[in-house]
């Protein structure tokens, strides 16, 4: 094949450039390999296929022989690998329409590329199709970091005229500025270090070769098979990688107790981690004949295909929980499980319905994952490329996803996560988010779906959803998105966490002393003129946050007391995450309500029964919000969740308070605590303020 030399132009992108363009160095590199080759395969799917089947093909190829074929760095290669043989990776796809599209660039009307143009021979060209998984045009850039930036493209098309036609052409993404680089100096001028391999057209330029004799023999270098029949799609060969390389990039690191170097199964096989990386990416749409939205996956890695039954037992999970947030119950690994939820999630005000997308979570245990001998599967966390940040517990783990079904990625720390409680060490809480793709937005500058605009705010290695501005537009989707999330998760799964935030022990029980549990018979008010108590505040200082109990207004009744506390920040003071704990103030310290009812085996005295909150002004406007949080475990007011802390036994000993912005506030708690003793003190701490 002859070869084209990119020229130096205004504008242009260099080599050294497009390798660093992908945005993610943190990822392993065949991780992003597998998500970037199958969605580019998937967005090429023909119209009424039931399927899309996306080979992995691995082998070997003598160097002198693809050399030949490669003009103007035949020295070079021979030079560096001479006549020895080599890895290749392959990546075919059928029930694709192929690498259509012109292939003249004076052809190109009204800027519509074509496939051929745009992955070969263009970068940031998008997708533009409505739910395309492409957004940047640049996630293909990942191509040339798996071998040393040679990448060979054969397709086989419908053309134009109605006639099959096949398609053959090679390029080459190297450091311009290495001494090693091999592509030449065009007539004299600056090296970009791009070129490309096909049929000479004119002087330094080319095109596709579509003579079916010459890439037969080709092929032939890889043992690699021509397309026939009616078959069409796109076969994508990268010649020279190092399959140990490969395997090592960005891999986390995991050790036992004995901190031990522990490799998962997958981590020493270049086979058996495609077939991982494919079920970590792709379990909601592989081998999902229930999936809606088009055509679902197929895959094999050399020819032996990944069924259903064969996936790992936790992507059986993480599909079963998509199929069920798109209202799919068939049998499947979680049909005798009980504690499988699936809820809505609702914005307001922001789109034509109110429901943005669906939660569908579940709590599994270690037999489930066949985690137990005989199977000893590994972890979640090493099966979702995750680190384990807990050894005493299991953190939740959230997935989510757009219609593509794409898991954009797993998470167990940050905001998806930061209010959902952990687990113990043989169960796991895995969740999945579905977004509502048709849902149209309302007021917004451009008309268009939810689809669209969370499919804007993903970067070009799509591993990440965020709230972005258009204008003064920007309905906070996504962080709204995550609250739901949080909120509906930890109302079901509430066993209070010991929080590592910093208190201040308001001394309740000390300064009260017996006044705050009166004897038998006390009738209404307490007496005393005693101010709201901030503990956090020097005596003349103003305090910039309040959260307090105002004495004057503490209540007892027969079998129980009201107890009035005050929040209060200033606008230099806002806040976006606070609450407070009740503890049994004994006479030798304070006691944790779980202490007390875990390690103690003791009845807890005392438990908070209810909640009653009046929001007076947020960020300085009026509001006058009351609700009352009783038989719940959670309640929003004005986007901010009021949630119970409660006891590994369900008593109520606390209330957190978060929001996903912080807000300076006012507002008055009623907490009702329920007494059973009255020989025990409550003492209560509050957090200090969180930004």
């Amino acid at each position: 094949m002859q070869i084209e030399i990119a020229e130096a132009g205004r504008m242009t992108q260099s080599g050294s450039s497009l390798l660093r363009l992908i945005q993610n160095n943190n990822m392993p590199v065949l991780d992003l390999l597998v998500r970037e080759s199958i969605q580019n395969s998937l967005d090429a799917r023909k119209m009424g296929s039931k399927y899309v089947e996306v080979d992995y093909l691995t082998g070997k190829f003598k160097s002198a022989k693809l050399g030949k074929e490669l003009e103007q760095i035949s020295d070079s290669l021979n030079q560096k690998y001479g006549d020895g043989e080599y890895d290749y990776i392959a990546i075919r796809d059928s029930n694709t329409v192929g690498l259509t599209g012109v292939m003249d660039y004076k052809k190109v009307q009204n800027n519509v590329y074509g496939n051929l143009l745009k992955l070969v021979y263009e970068i940031c060209k998008p997708q533009e199709a409505e739910g395309a998984g492409g957004s940047w045009g640049i996630g293909k850039t990942v191509y040339f970091r798996i071998g040393i930036g040679l990448v060979i493209y054969y397709s086989r098309i419908v053309n134009e005229d109605g006639q099959y036609e096949s398609r053959l052409a090679a390029s080459f993404v190297e450091n311009e500025l290495s001494p090693n680089a091999m592509i030449p100096v065009y007539d004299g001028m600056i090296k970009r270090g791009i070129a490309w391999w096909g049929k000479a057209t004119g002087e330094n330029s080319t095109q596709p070769v579509t003579d079916e004799g010459y890439i037969r023999e080709f092929l032939d270098i890889f043992g690699i098979d021509e397309y026939s029949g009616d078959d069409t799609g796109t076969t994508i060969i990268i010649p020279y990688i190092n399959e140990e390389e490969l395997l090592r990039n960005n891999r986390t690191e995991y050790t036992n107790d004995q901190e031990e170097v522990i490799i998962p199964f997958w981590g020493t096989s270049l086979e058996e981690y495609l077939s991982i990386a494919v079920q970590r990416w792709y379990a909601p749409r592989l081998n999902n004949k229930h999936y809606q939205q088009g055509a679902y996956l197929r895959t094999k890695i050399n020819n032996r295909g990944i069924a259903l039954d064969s996936m790992e037992p936790i992507f059986q999970v993480v599909q079963s929980l998509y199929n069920r947030a798109q209202y799919v119950h068939d049998e499947d690994i979680l049909s005798d499980n009980q504690n499988v939820h699936i809820e809505e999630i609702h914005v307001r005000n922001t789109l034509e319905s109110q429901t943005i997308g669906h939660i569908s979570f579940v709590k599994v245990d270690r037999d489930l994952l066949k985690m137990n001998v005989p199977y000893n599967k590994p972890e979640p966390y090493m099966y979702f490329n995750n680190e384990i940040r807990d050894t005493e517990v299991n953190r939740p783990t959230i997935c989510y996803t757009r219609k593509p079904a794409m898991i954009v990625s797993y998470e167990n720390d940050g905001s998806w996560v930061s209010n959902i409680p952990s687990s113990g060490k043989d169960e796991y809480i895995i969740g999945i988010f579905v977004l509502s793709s048709y849902n149209k937005l309302k007021n917004s500058p451009t008309p268009g779906t939810i689809e669209e605009y969370i499919r804007k705010s993903e970067m070009a290695d799509h591993t990440s959803w965020g709230d972005w501005s258009e204008g003064n537009y920007n309905p906070r989707f996504v962080s709204k998105i995550q609250n739901g999330v949080n909120k509906i998760i930890s109302r079901e799964f509430s066993v209070a966490q010991e929080t590592s935030k910093p208190k201040v022990n308001s001394g309740l029980g000390k300064m009260f002393g017996d006044l705050l549990l009166p004897p038998e018979g006390f009738g209404k008010g307490a007496g005393g003129g005693t101010k709201p108590v901030n503990p956090d505040s020097p005596k003349g200082k103003r305090s910039r946050f309040k959260f307090a109990i105002d004495s004057n207004g503490i209540k007892y009744l027969s079998d129980k007391m009201l107890i009035p506390m005050v929040l209060e920040t200033s606008t230099k003071k806002k806040i976006s995450r606070t609450g407070f704990d009740m503890l049994i103030d004994s006479e030798s310290k304070k006691i944790d309500i779980n202490e007390w009812e875990n390690k103690m085996k003791m009845e807890t005295p005392f438990s908070i029964s209810e909640f009653r909150i009046l929001i007076d002004n947020i960020d300085g406007s009026k509001v006058n919000e009351e609700d009352i949080l009783s038989d719940g475990n959670s309640v929003e007011i004005d986007e901010i969740t009021f949630a119970k802390k409660e006891s590994k036994n369900g008593t109520c000993h606390g209330l957190s308070i978060f929001s996903d912005e912080p807000h300076y506030l006012k507002m008055k708690i009623y907490v009702t605590v329920k007494l059973e003793r009255r020989d025990v003190k409550p003492s209560f701490v509050f957090e200090k303020e969180a930004e």
